[in-house]
């Protein structure tokens, strides 16, 4: 997205759903870093569904256990607006070999935010 004020751009606008608070200023300082807007960070199912009703992420970094639940709802409603996502969980490989998350990149916990970065780029290509 281009703004107003000369070369000023970003790479994309990206949810991040994230409970853990330093965890989640880490992974916003990075993205903003690489270039992208963010959108929250939000720690919970109840206020990530709050903010997609208002704003239209590019992208999401999810973290799957929030305090008040899976995010299984976040993405599941991700997934039918076409918003692709990563995942930045503890939660083990078998997450991503079967069910809902099958597939999906999970960079795991701690994060390697120049990898997420690149993950993110790669979600918007």
């Amino acid at each position: 997205m281009a703004s107003d004020q000369g070369n000023d751009q970003t790479a994309g606008r990206i949810l991040v759903v994230e409970d853990e608070v330093f965890i989640a200023m880490e992974i916003e300082r990075a993205l903003m870093n690489g270039g992208f807007e963010v959108l929250g960070p939000v720690g919970s199912i109840k206020d990530a569904l709050q903010l997609l009703h208002r704003e239209q992420p590019d992208a999401a970094v999810l973290d799957v256990t929030l305090r008040d639940g899976k995010v299984t709802p976040i993405a599941v409603l991700l997934r039918s607006q076409g918003v692709p996502f990563v995942l930045a969980s503890a939660e083990g490989r078998e997450l991503t070999e079967t069910g809902f998350f099958q597939g999906v990149t999970n960079l795991g916990k701690p994060t390697d935010m120049p990898r997420m970065i690149e993950e993110v780029r790669r979600l918007l290509n």
